[in-house]
């Protein structure tokens, strides 16, 4: 009389079937949540409305240029609420949208900014 046991190399074959489609599994998933995250993360676009510029002045406090259609407005926004200031006229837009610092003066004036002597320094450490 057979039996019908299963051998060694068939239950190697089995958990290696299933220790693979797990793996393939976890890859899986973690690829539709990175997709999913960048997608989302961008928001759904419309052309209609769209924050043209933004400048922070704090962390969830920062002033923009928002573009509704054809016309511009500039806008106060915190985290919690936001505020219209005045509309913007053609001109003004262009103005601010051509207004570009170049990287090396900004880091510059950064530099310049933070800059201990160095003859002060040394007399810090000796104290």
């Amino acid at each position: 009389m057979p039996t019908n046991y299963a051998t060694p190399t068939n239950n190697l074959v089995n958990v290696s079937f299933w220790f693979v489609a797990i793996i393939l599994l976890i890859i899986l998933l973690v690829v539709f949540y990175y997709i999913l995250a960048k997608t989302l993360k961008k928001g759904p676009k419309s052309k209609e409305v769209k924050m043209v510029k933004k400048y922070y002045l704090d962390r969830n406090l920062y002033v923009g240029v928002l573009k509704v259609f054809k016309e511009y407005y500039l806008i106060l926004a915190t985290s919690n609420s936001s505020e219209i200031v005045r509309k913007l006229e053609e001109e003004e837009v262009q103005e601010i949208m051509n207004e570009h610092p170049k990287f090396l003066e900004t880091f510059s004036n950064i530099l310049k900014k933070d800059k201990i002597p160095r003859g002060r320094e040394e007399k810090k450490l000796e104290k």
